[in-house]
């Protein structure tokens, strides 16, 4: 349990994996992220396709997230408008922001399933 809560920290700290201490991203403003790890070396890119995990999780979760406040606001009886008005920006925007994440938390999950020892 102590490994996920760690990988889970370097997840959201944006770092490598494996080791904790290298940055994904170069400029996180534009997106540009090494292809190994500064620090150990660890490719981040495992095979081509590999990103797809990742776009999936981060799609599943800003959906989540727009459902939610949707359902929550029919529930309580709120206008079809202010619904939408908050809800499909949700579903909009939630992906761009997440993005970043998704991809550091898809990362953390395949060195879960495929750990590789630091040399």
């Amino acid at each position: 349990m102590e490994i996920v809560l760690l990988l889970v920290w370097r997840g959201l700290r944006l770092r490598c994996p494996r080791c904790g201490q290298g940055k994904l991203y170069r400029r996180l403003i534009t997106l540009t992220m090494y292809e190994h790890c500064q620090h150990c070396h660890w490719r981040f890119e495992r095979e081509e396709g590999y990103w797809t995990g990742a776009m999936a999780l981060d799609l599943v979760v800003a959906e989540l997230l727009a459902a939610t406040y949707i359902i929550a606001l029919s529930v309580l009886g709120a206008p079809l408008l202010p619904e939408l008005a908050v809800g499909v920006p949700i579903a909009i925007f939630c992906p761009l922001l997440f993005y970043p994440h998704a991809h550091s938390f898809w990362m953390t999950i395949d060195f879960l399933l495929h750990p590789t020892p630091l040399l």
